[in-house]
């Protein structure tokens, strides 16, 4: 049974290695950053597999016995790889491996490449609240962009910037507490100039305001995580671009913990705005009723932790008593300096009370000779 359990293990780490979007990698949630990194030397690989599908009717065919339908879906691939280059600044570079929308080619192999810089694990309030910036860049790879059902890309080397926050109600075991979390960012798609669709060149550069505020409650086996996420345009694309929307989806998520290197990400995307269709232009697509953003999106990932190697060989519990001794250890030396720092208050009482006796003395003797010289 347990020969079973371990093959079964293996062939999801494969599947969601294999099928997944690239994430957004460092310490995050599912969609959003937390405002801490990774320690320095940690290194880990991240995958998610994202998919829609609908099956949509054609609107100008209306005799029953010529109907067509067409069953149109999203997939994309991807891994995310981050690395802790210090305590405070962790690197993340996700490449994408495919992605399918149905466009001319059918799919993009390779996918568009992301790389992001995280500077981060910056505590405050007593060591509760952490904050973190993140610079990102969008690398265009893939031969095909501007398609339906997902995010905008432009296929211009697009750029941003992402802010994060987070509360943790227990600073001493920050990753076993409820936590808080509120993410803000600017992002820029650069296409100015850039040919989105045949014939079809874009005047403008657009650009999104991304935020997103999310709750994690931690159990030992199971992390629990609720997330509302969105974008509002501040600058629009032109009305040939599928993606014009502004969106917003609610996520909830389910993190499985078996172990201390691999953890399991299961969760929906539920559109809650975006919806309603901005875009002309697109004949592929106008005769069909489609979104432009996807209503659900069902998400299967991975976390598997590298490095450090003696943290992947042990397993979820003592990874876990390791945490909670190091915190231990730290409330200790707080503890002793706090010890330390009395000890050192009463010598320094001690001494202005032996010092004030002094002085008392030496008036003492003061009168005394001045008695003696009348």
């Amino acid at each position: 049974m347990k020969r079973i359990s371990q093959l079964l293990l293996i062939n999801l780490m494969i599947i969601a290695l294999t099928f997944a979007q690239a994430p957004s990698g460092s310490k995050s949630l599912l969609n959003m950053q937390t405002g801490r990194v990774f320690d320095e030397g940690r290194f880990e690989i991240r995958s998610d597999l994202n998919f829609f599908t609908r099956l949509t009717e054609d609107l100008n065919n209306l005799n029953p016995n010529t109907f067509k339908a067409n069953n149109y879906w999203l997939v994309n691939s991807g891994i995310a790889l981050t690395y802790g280059i210090t305590d405070h600044f962790d690197l993340t570079v996700a490449p994408g491996i495919y992605q399918d929308t149905h466009s001319k080619n059918e799919y993009n192999l390779p996918d568009d490449i992301r790389v992001a810089l995280k500077v981060g694990s910056f505590d405050f309030a007593d060591r509760k609240m952490y904050g973190a910036i993140g610079l990102g860049v969008r690398f265009p790879v893939g031969e095909d962009h501007n398609y339906p059902f997902t995010y905008y890309a432009s296929g211009a080397v697009e750029y941003g910037l992402n802010g994060a926050l987070s509360y943790y109600t227990d600073p001493y075991l920050p990753d076993r507490s409820l936590s808080l979390h509120l993410n803000i960012g600017w992002w820029n798609h650069n296409e100015a100039g850039q040919e989105l669709r045949p014939n079809l060149t874009s005047n403008v550069n657009s650009q999104e305001l991304l935020y997103g505020f999310g709750v994690l409650y931690p159990t030992e086996m199971f992390d629990f995580i609720l997330e509302l996420t969105g974008s509002s345009f501040i600058t629009k694309p032109e009305k040939f671009v599928f993606s014009r929307e502004d969106w917003m989806y609610v996520t909830p998520t389910v993190k499985y913990k078996p172990l201390g290197w691999v953890n399991f990400n299961f969760g929906v995307d539920i559109l809650l705005s975006g919806d309603k269709d901005k875009s002309v232009g697109l004949p592929k697509y106008e005769n069909y009723d489609l979104p432009n953003y996807s209503s659900w999106k069902a998400h299967i990932g991975i976390e598997l932790t590298v490095l450090p190697i003696t943290a992947s060989s042990q397993s979820a519990a003592q990874v876990q008593k390791n945490q909670f001794n190091q915190r231990v250890e730290f409330f200790q030396q707080i503890i002793e300096e706090r010890e330390k720092s009395e000890n050192i208050k009463e010598e320094l009482d001690k001494l202005k009370e032996e010092r004030a006796a002094a002085e008392q003395e030496l008036e003492e003797l003061k009168q005394i000779l001045e008695e003696e010289g009348n």
